[in-house]
């Protein structure tokens, strides 16, 4: 450790207030207080939390408070180590990097003399031994697992825009924290994330958790949105109310995270929740069944039953053999009259066993589309066509469904985006391995229910009176 440094009074008087969890030379100005910035120092300074999501919209406070509260860490503890983490470097440089040197100058903490930035290797390094990394936090193919992290010893950190990382990131990087002169100083392990509100790893690991009480202790989530920062500026308020985007406005005015702003989407969040209380889509007598099959896996089994494009009958096991569910496909079959060349399973991987046993239409993802049409497979070109459904108010769930099962739907057809398209031209779909990293899972609801648009392709007309029997000799 660095030998103690003597600093101007005014700023050791200050490095003392924050060692004692006394803000309000932060927090404080004009006679105003910013307590949702005092809740979240006192979070990162003490108690018994050790990760924080802090944020849910703009104006907040969300940058200042995160270099305030690194940048006196470093002047309180001598030799630990921090680090600033962001999708890019570039977006650290051009935006947080400011941040900081505006906070340096407010509490006249001066570079050259309080501390230096190695702009090379990118880090601050305080004159007492304190350091700060700035990470970048992208995902790389070639390091899924972010494994350029995994021998990091860290004090505590803080993911700058956490909507913009893979949770990958986010789940190295809370293992590196509590690692470095922690309990020298009766440190606990921090892992600060600031964020506007985005349907990703955060949504579904700290926001609904918190929404439903289910948070665990070490965590928490702290919503702040731009009336709780008394300082903001009149006229940045006033644009936000101004805007015309709905969806910009309940993110960033009102803090509203189910709704997102990726341009991507195929489907609008309004569009996708009208499916649950849907009155203008129609059932027609037509029953079809669309099963997306997993076996003693994370993954799990769907099978869903539909009359026209209505949802009137479903089965969800998140552990189950293929015997159970071959048992559960006879069942629901016999149960809602269904013939065989309105059933199809995704044949991929275990399916094709229950394809081949029940003896219904196999689906393959990668296979040719339908009719020449410019996708890159089968499963792009039925994806593109649900959200044409969807968007059409023609999907419908009439069966009961939990909140939760709700919950996983809307998250998972979000995930219906456009993809980078071809050298040749052809539309694709955001990948599965994307979504298991925005999401966490497999979108099997998803795949369940884009099965079901196979159909407005290859939908047959049953023979008069021996339709079933032929059609099971296929």
């Amino acid at each position: 450790m660095a030998e103690k440094i003597t600093y101007h009074p005014i700023l050791s008087a200050e490095i003392e207030m924050f060692k004692r969890g006394m803000f309000d030379f932060v927090t404080v100005c004009n006679g105003l207080k910013h307590l949702k910035q005092e809740q979240a120092l006192q979070v990162l300074t003490g108690g018994d939390i050790v990760e924080l999501l802090y944020g849910g919209a703009a104006g907040g406070a969300k940058s200042w408070t995160g270099c305030t509260w690194l940048a006196f860490s470093c002047l309180a503890y001598p030799g630990t180590k921090w680090f600033i983490g962001r999708k890019e470097l570039k977006s650290l440089r051009e935006t947080t990097l400011i941040t900081f040197y505006k906070v340096c100058s407010m509490y006249n903490i001066k570079r050259g003399i309080d501390f230096t930035y190695n702009g090379q290797d990118h880090f601050f390094e305080f004159k007492n031994g304190s350091r700060i990394d700035l990470l970048d936090l992208r995902y790389l193919p070639s390091d899924p697992m972010y494994e350029r992290y995994g021998s990091s010893e860290y004090t505590g950190g803080w993911i700058e825009e956490g909507g913009e990382i893979d949770f990958g990131a986010y789940d190295t990087l809370k293992t590196r924290v509590g690692r470095h002169l922690n309990s020298q100083y009766g440190l606990l392990r921090k892992i600060f994330i600031s964020c506007n509100p985005k349907k990703n790893w955060m949504y579904t690991t700290f926001y609904k958790p918190a929404k439903n009480n289910s948070l665990p202790s070490y965590m928490s989530y702290l919503s702040c949105l731009v009336d709780d920062n008394p300082f903001m500026d009149k006229g940045y308020v006033e644009a936000l109310e101004s805007t015309k985007d709905k969806v910009k406005y309940e993110r960033l005015r009102k803090g509203n995270w189910d709704y997102d702003d990726n341009p991507n989407m195929l489907c609008s969040y309004d569009a996708i929740t009208e499916i649950f209380n849907n009155v203008v889509a129609k059932k027609n007598g037509k029953k079809y069944l669309t099963a997306d099959i997993a076996r003693y896996g994370s993954d799990k089994a769907i099978i869903l039953v539909w009359d026209g494009y209505v949802i009137i009958d479903y089965m969800v096991f998140d552990i189950s053999s293929t015997t159970q569910i071959q048992s559960a496909i006879l069942h629901l079959r016999q149960k809602h009259q269904i013939p065989s060349y309105r059933c199809i399973a995704d044949e991929d991987g275990v399916g094709g066993g229950v394809v081949d046993s029940c003896r219904i239409l196999g689906f393959h993802n990668g296979g040719k589309p339908f009719d020449g049409e410019n996708y890159q497979n089968l499963q792009s070109q039925c994806v593109y066509k649900l959200a044409e459904h969807v968007n059409g108010n023609d999907v419908g769930f009439e069966a009961e469904i939990s909140e939760d099962d709700k919950e996983c739907i809307i998250i998972e057809l979000e995930q219906m985006q456009s993809w980078d398209v071809d050298s040749d031209g052809k539309l694709k779909i955001k990948p599965k391995e994307e979504i298991k990293k925005d999401i966490g899972r497999s979108p099997d609801w998803r795949d369940a229910i884009m099965m079901r648009a196979y159909f407005d392709y290859k939908d047959i007309t049953p023979l008069p009176n021996n339709a079933d029997e032929y059609f099971d000799l296929l």
